[in-house]
């Protein structure tokens, strides 16, 4: 069909009005307009991804020993004989730390009641691994060394001078609530928040030949659950994925060879740097 003499000049572009592009260009500018609101007032989500990684990510210095461990003293919990990675690569070691999920970053960036705890591969002192080892019977114990079998708390070394958080595992929780991560951050000092340090099974000497000796940093240990008396484990079948990667879920379960003696899972150190001259 032959174009009209009248038509050989029209051309039509990206600018062409068709349909409702009144509708569309509002729809656009009302985008944009919310956009820099959010940015300006940092509800991005990667606002708030920058905002999480200076809280929970900011280097702290951990308290330096040579010899035993004393009550408020900064420490990581390191569990040195499990991968710390999945599938396994050779690399070792996991620290526990602090969590915040896809769902908690919309309401806070830092970590506070209600947070779980996980096993993290980072081996660097940060505010999310950082715990402060405190009393658990109302006395201020600072300066005095941590033994065997003696109650203590894990407290978050961020919350110290805000309101505590300290680590808590309830032994039925509700179904749902905790899922794969029974460790949480709680506000509340109760006694599931009350751990103790018992050493490793060895043929030399008994547990009980050890109890009320104080504690050795950087060696092999078994965290305890007091009102439960069960032990601190890695669950190294519950591994996800997170904002830094894969994490590894823990979990309360004392498990043992057929010796008697704990499995590598369930072997903890208290981690401070050994003070140099």
């Amino acid at each position: 069909m032959l174009k009209r003499e009248d038509d050989k000049g029209i051309v039509y572009c990206n600018r062409v009005r068709l349909g409702n592009w009144y509708e569309a260009a509002t729809l656009e500018e009302y985008k944009l307009n919310k956009f820099l609101e959010q940015m300006k007032k940092g509800d991005l989500m990667l606002a708030r991804f920058r905002k999480m990684t200076e809280n929970l990510c900011k280097p702290t210095v951990l308290t330096q020993s040579s010899g035993s461990i004393p009550f408020g003293a900064k420490i990581a919990l390191y569990a040195p004989h499990v991968p710390a990675n999945d599938p396994p690569e050779g690399k070792m070691g996991l620290m526990l730390g602090g969590r915040i999920s896809s769902n908690d970053i919309t309401y806070s960036q830092e970590l506070e009641d209600g947070c779980s705890v996980v096993g993290l591969p980072n081996q660097k002192a940060a505010e999310r691994h950082t715990f402060v080892i405190t009393s658990a019977d109302y006395c201020n114990r600072d300066g005095e060394p941590l033994k065997y079998n003696q109650e203590f708390l894990l407290t978050l070394s961020s919350s110290i001078n805000k309101q505590p958080l300290y680590i808590r595992y309830d032994p039925n929780p509700i179904p749902g609530l905790c899922d794969m991560f029974p460790l949480y951050l709680s506000k509340h000092f109760v006694s599931n928040t009350r751990w103790r340090v018992l050493p490793i099974q060895r043929p030399d000497i008994t547990r009980f030949e050890q109890e009320g000796m104080p504690i050795t940093v950087n060696t092999d240990v078994v965290i305890n659950h007091c009102a439960t008396n069960l032990n601190l484990g890695i669950n190294l079948s519950g591994w996800a994925m997170g904002f830094y990667g894969k994490f590894a879920a823990p979990n309360l379960k004392t498990c043992l060879d057929i010796y008697g003696r704990e499995l590598p899972n369930n072997i903890w150190q208290i981690y401070t740097p050994i003070a140099t001259l």
